[in-house]
């Protein structure tokens, strides 16, 4: 009997290997147990109580030793119940927190003027909050995007990101490397109004995006890194640099 998928609702290996041993064993003792699962003897009570707590088996005591059984299956749905109105609960928690800690977070986030992110979840994070600012009439400029080290990664990821980015509706005015002008995964969303594209020759895995007062450097290595720098100073500044390489590259 394979019952992994159970990790999916939150049980522990141990707990599923006790779990399934019951429902073959039926009731049994601490030793009996611990035998067919697998399990230590002296982890069987740690495990079973956790499973005893989520009512998905029982215990009884008969002449002063303690036997273990699986409860009905059908107790599983009322486990998830149970976890659905406690998640339902915390979101609850959440909400009325999510004011007071979005005051703080922004005192907090205007003291930052530098911050590094890593790996594609430090993408993520990124390009998440370019999809946040940026709305209709907006518009962020992008120099030196390329393939990257990982380009079917990238390919998924820019994919993605710019399914989000046509329900925003804002423009993005991009330079890309030379080499980039086949990849249609990659460049035809901006072929697209209120898209524009150009091609310059150059080689860098660094790419520059400043869209409202905000700077990105993203270099697309294996393993991405994002520089974000938060000043109106610079990139107010990086937008006069890529005028200026706007005019030099070719549709």
């Amino acid at each position: 009997m394979e019952l992994t998928s159970l990790r999916n609702i939150g049980l522990t290996d141990g707990e599923i290997r006790i779990y399934e041993a019951l429902l073959e064993l039926g009731e049994t003792t601490r030793t009996a147990l611990a035998k067919k699962s697998g399990i230590s003897p002296s982890k069987i009570y740690d495990v079973a109580n956790r499973l005893l707590e989520k009512g998905i088996i029982s215990a009884v005591k008969k002449q002063g030793v303690l036997h273990f059984s699986a409860a009905d299956p059908e107790r599983l749905k009322s486990f998830l119940q149970q976890k659905e109105e406690a998640l339902h609960q915390e979101r609850a928690v959440v909400d009325q927190l999510l004011p007071t800690l979005l005051l703080k977070y922004q005192k907090t986030a205007k003291q930052t003027d530098i911050e590094v992110f890593y790996g594609w979840e430090g993408m993520q994070t990124a390009y998440s909050d370019i999809i946040k600012s940026l709305g209709v009439g907006d518009c962020n400029y992008v120099f030196g995007a390329s393939t990257g080290h990982d380009s079917a990664q990238a390919d998924r990821f820019f994919s993605q990101y710019n399914q989000q980015k046509r329900k925003k509706g804002f423009a993005t005015k991009i330079i890309f490397n030379e080499e980039m002008r086949g990849n249609h995964e990659r460049i035809h969303v901006f072929t697209q109004t209120p898209n524009e594209l150009r091609f310059l020759h150059h080689d860098t895995f660094t790419e520059i995006n400043t869209y409202k007062d905000t700077v990105l450097f993203i270099m697309l290595f294996k393993n991405p890194t994002v520089i974000r720098i938060r000043s109106r100073e610079a990139a107010d500044s990086f937008r006069k640099f890529f005028a200026t390489l706007w005019h030099q590259a070719k549709p």
